[in-house]
């Protein structure tokens, strides 16, 4: 009898191993504080050592603050650099610095890259999608959870889903990840837009061109003038107003009366944030879709 428990003991371990090893267990779930502004905050821990950071499916690389950079262990400087853009045209040009691990809640990435910047900022950096290529990861907004996947979560989550739209992923040598769909404001302009999180609640970005193509008159709109703070001197308009209508380019999901942005300059046809989109969304980066829950 003692030899048949031991037995059962082992053939059990060995399922639920094997389950593990498939994808086939529990997914991870990370709870997340949402400022006032709309931004996903998560607990990390980068090397070992735990910080605060904004999840910006917009920020293309892993960031962290300097002085939070200073004091993590490990952290190793390549020789190489990237030079990228934000997104009103600036040019930024980062170093490459290696880390040992990432680690959210239970999931840990290893051999991560990340950039280090001098700026005041009030969290320890941001955290990109760039961990996430191969894992799908759902932004719960109802329960301020952020949850890792596995294959037989994904599932569930396809099953229950209202729908699907399509993405598409711009891998920058493995460095830089964004992420864009197609969207229609006023059920007439066709743009494909970058999905941004780290813009926040209620962000619509789009250039400034596409004004004229809304019959938008720039003389009665409200307009400001902003300068850079990456670029002295570098400055921008952007132009207030509001859009009837903007919806997925299938019309799954719309949104009447958005404030909108039109700004010179923007190096992409639009960027907006997230939350517009469903309660529930899982990126599902390998398969080029979202998975949304109203």
């Amino acid at each position: 009898m003692e030899y048949m428990r031991i037995k059962i003991i082992i053939l059990s371990s060995l399922v639920f191993f094997m389950s593990y090893v498939h994808g086939e267990s529990n997914s991870y779930i990370v709870p997340f504080e949402l400022t006032q502004s709309g931004h996903i905050l998560v607990t990390a821990k980068i090397n070992g050592r735990e910080g605060r950071f904004i999840f910006d499916t917009g920020a293309g690389i892993n960031l962290l603050i300097k002085k939070f950079a200073d004091k993590t262990p490990n952290l190793e400087k390549s020789e190489h650099f990237y030079t990228g853009h934000r997104s009103t045209g600036e040019e930024l040009m980062m170093d490459i610095w290696k880390l040992n691990n990432l680690q959210i809640g239970k999931f840990s990435a290893t051999n991560e890259i990340c950039s280090v910047y001098d700026i005041d900022f009030p969290f320890d950096g941001l955290i990109s999608l760039t961990p996430f290529l191969s894992t799908p990861i759902t932004i719960d907004f109802l329960n301020k959870q952020l949850i890792i996947e596995t294959k037989r979560s994904i599932k569930k989550r396809i099953s229950s889903a209202d729908y699907q739209i399509p993405i598409k992923i711009h891998n920058d040598k493995g460095i830089s990840i964004d992420i864009a769909t197609n969207i229609k404001l006023n059920d007439t302009l066709d743009l494909l837009v970058n999905l941004d999180s780290g813009s926040g609640f209620g962000s619509y970005k789009f250039n400034y061109r596409y004004m004229s193509n809304l019959n938008i008159d720039t003389s009665n709109v409200k307009k400001i003038e902003r300068e850079s703070m990456f670029k002295s001197g570098y400055y921008n308009t952007h132009y207030f107003t509001k859009v009837n209508q903007l919806s997925d380019i299938n019309n799954n999901v719309i949104t009447k009366q958005i404030n909108a942005q039109f700004i010179t300059g923007l190096i992409y046809e639009g960027i907006v944030g997230i939350n517009w989109i469903g309660s529930i969304i899982t990126f599902d980066l390998a398969n080029k879709r979202l998975i949304v829950k109203k």
